[in-house]
């Protein structure tokens, strides 16, 4: 953490108005909004999205703040599929306790580059993002993420990790338990759909492309998936290529979309790859 002028810390009375109506909300349905506007009036953020995690469940969203048609397209997708190869879902996933965390810090070396950030974080009108994770018990977690639109101010987590202590309590008091709300619609569950991920490509590609096609999805560079298997970048790139070539796309975008599309197509139960349900699907549109 940066150091900062103690000035940076002082926390006013408007600051302790949102603590008190926290605190008065706990239990109640005004409460996700309350805590969130708290966070974000605490880091600087303007836009928040608040999410239940599962480990064998689909995520689920309790608030958000996004409102535009791009927006909400975008989070519909994310909710169904996309999530998964999220950096805070995938911390979440870690178990490493309650925490502020920083995009940049977690992400892994090209996610900035990646067409998932493009999608979901930077053609949102995003910047500076960060969030807290807070596990509701050993499956679950609540995550609050939030971001700067771009207004040149960004956001500083200093006075939010000051205050994260009766954040975390004014969390667990309102969600003593938390699980899954099923809904129509909500997708299948999150085992299943990191069992399809693991399977995606298996049927067309050698179990090492599988491995690199999964890194590149989550927003690795050829250099970071070379350490991960003792090879030399261009190595990598030789193939990425043939990987590209096998699933007849030209760029990472289109991985991203065949990838996305082929989960979506891919029945609930199933432990194929999810490329052959995509392909015949087209298939069987065309005929």
């Amino acid at each position: 953490m940066q150091h900062h002028d103690i000035a940076d810390a002082r926390f006013g009375q408007e600051d302790f108005a949102r603590f008190a109506a926290c605190i008065n909300a706990v239990g109640t349905e005004r409460f996700p909004e309350l805590i969130c506007q708290l966070c974000m009036e605490l880091v600087g953020a303007e836009k928040v999205y608040l999410t239940a995690f599962f480990d064998r469940d689909p995520i689920v969203e309790l608030y958000s703040n996004h409102s535009s048609e791009r927006h909400l397209k975008a989070l519909e997708m994310y909710l169904k599929v996309a999530y998964f190869l999220d950096p805070f879902f995938q911390r979440f996933r870690e178990h490493r306790g309650d925490e502020l965390l920083l995009l940049g810090d977690i992400a892994p070396d090209n996610f900035k580059t990646s067409e998932y950030y493009q999608l979901f974080y930077r053609d949102m009108g995003l910047q500076d993002e960060c969030g807290i994770l807070v596990h509701i018990g050993e499956s679950s977690a609540i995550c609050i993420s939030m971001g700067a639109e771009e207004t040149g101010h960004g956001t500083n987590p200093w006075r939010l990790s000051l205050a994260l202590p009766a954040i975390y309590a004014l969390i667990k008091r309102h969600w003593t338990r938390l699980t899954p709300v099923q809904t129509d619609g909500t997708g299948r569950l999150a085992a299943q759909l990191e069992a399809a991920f693991k399977a995606f490509g298996k049927s067309v590609l050698s179990p090492r492309e599988s491995d690199i096609v999964r890194l590149i999805l989550q927003g690795h560079s050829s250099k970071s998936i070379a350490r991960e298997f003792d090879n030399s970048p261009e190595t990598i790139k030789v193939h990425r290529r043939r990987v590209y070539q096998k699933l007849n796309i030209a760029s990472q975008g289109e991985l991203l979309s065949l990838f996305l599309s082929a989960v979506m197509a891919a029945p609930p139960t199933s432990s194929e790859d999810p490329l052959y349900h995509y392909f015949a699907s087209k298939t069987s549109t065309s005929g």
